[in-house]
């Protein structure tokens, strides 16, 4: 049994577009609860009024829930270009799957690419920030990526090698995991290292200033008074 590239993916993407599905949902709930609750805490000067808006604000929030549900954002050109550069450079196995998904399911293909292009954006940013970010970063990608589509094939048919590489893949993105988590008690570590000459420098003044604080007064004042264009008094 040959299993079919898009199905692959489509199944690695359906939590995607659960979570999106869940939060537009859970976004247009309190949309009419607060709707709804304006309307009931209004004085009640007419209650037939006050019905009728009640029914009216009910109606415009289903209304915005469909439309919400029925109308896609349409998807820009540059998360676009960006979705494609990082699948040709770091994910040349998805090339096919996407070019099929635009075809068949566009609604899918838009999905995956707002995905990829939001993870090609994490990978510009970690470019600019550090070389060893950058290239754990895109371990981690290729890592999950090849756990994800693993995931997918077996949940459409079960195999023995599958699992096999999957235990392997999982290992893979363990030990990516962990080297990603190292790098960051290295920048912690730093931060703090820098945190320590500033907090010594800091101390050594404090010190400086708390040290002949007589002599160092009797010099300020003078100088001021030499700014004000007077001696001092000889006692």
């Amino acid at each position: 049994m040959t299993v079919e590239p898009r199905s692959i993916l489509r199944i690695a993407l359906c939590a995607l577009a659960a979570g999106i599905r869940c939060a537009l949902a859970a976004g247009m709930m309190w949309l009419t609860s607060c709707t709804l609750w304006a309307v009931e805490t209004r004085p009640a000067t007419n209650l037939g009024k006050r019905d009728s808006n009640a029914t009216n604000a009910k109606s415009l929030a289903d209304s915005g829930k469909k439309a919400t549900a029925n109308t896609p954002i349409p998807l820009d050109r540059e998360s676009e270009l960006k979705a494609h550069g990082l699948v040709d450079q770091h994910l040349p196995e998805l090339k096919s799957v996407l070019k099929r998904l635009a075809a068949d399911q566009p609604r899918q293909y838009d999905r995956a690419v707002r995905d990829l292009a939001k993870s090609a954006r994490k990978l510009e940013f970690a470019k600019n920030r550090d070389d060893r970010l950058y290239d754990i970063e895109v371990e981690l990608l290729k890592a999950q990526n090849e756990v994800n589509l693993l995931t997918a094939k077996l949940k459409v048919r079960d195999s023995q090698p599958d699992r096999k590489k999957l235990r392997t893949a999982a290992q893979r993105l363990q030990q990516v995991q962990i080297a990603r988590a190292g790098y960051e008690v290295d920048m912690i570590r730093a931060r703090l290292e820098r945190t320590q000459h500033q907090l010594d420098a800091a101390q050594k003044r404090l010190e400086t200033k708390q040290q002949n604080t007589d002599e160092q007064l009797e010099k300020s004042y003078l100088g001021m008074l030499r700014k004000a264009g007077r001696e001092a008094k000889k006692n």
